[in-house]
């Protein structure tokens, strides 16, 4: 079996690097979807608690949609009540604003996201791996540094 030559758009590398995302965002679904299977989580549910890990400082449904979660306020409000009632997590009345939940990851989920984490950097090991002299820590940053640039560009636009 010959080996693929990666893609290539026409030497387009903005293409190229557009195309590497959508598959490497595919396996972060995958493992999204996999994980929630084995604990009875949707996907959304799962995308609620992986952000609640990522963002730690984002304590409402309006504070977690802000972290670029893919949404609604109403979808979120049902997915933090569903992962409530399965213990992933605990909500408390925000005491500044009344029509606001405090929420709170607790040790289901904390031990989930964690899982996911190890789970996500596993698959990504694999991956990257194979590319001989690969850099991860640098990529990661460099990757880091373009998602900063891309959200204050699109705040400018």
């Amino acid at each position: 079996m010959s080996a693929q030559v990666p893609f290539r758009y026409r030497g387009d590398e903005s293409f190229t690097v557009i195309h590497a995302c959508f598959a490497l965002t595919d396996q972060y679904r995958k493992i999204l979807v996999e994980l929630g299977k084995a604990h009875q989580l949707s996907e959304n549910e799962m995308l609620v608690l992986v952000h609640l890990a990522l963002y730690p400082s984002a304590r409402t449904q309006k504070q977690l949609q802000a972290t670029q979660l893919p949404l609604s306020i109403s979808s979120i409000c049902r997915m933090v009540e569903s992962l409530r009632k399965k213990g992933y997590l605990t909500t408390r009345l925000d005491e500044n604003d009344r029509r606001s939940w405090i929420i709170c990851l607790e040790e289901k989920g904390i031990t989930l996201t964690e899982e996911f984490r190890q789970n996500l950097r596993q698959r990504l090991g694999s991956i990257f791996r194979e590319i001989p002299g690969f850099d991860l820590e640098g990529f990661a940053a460099a990757m880091a540094q373009a998602a900063v640039l891309a959200r204050r560009s699109a705040a400018t636009a």
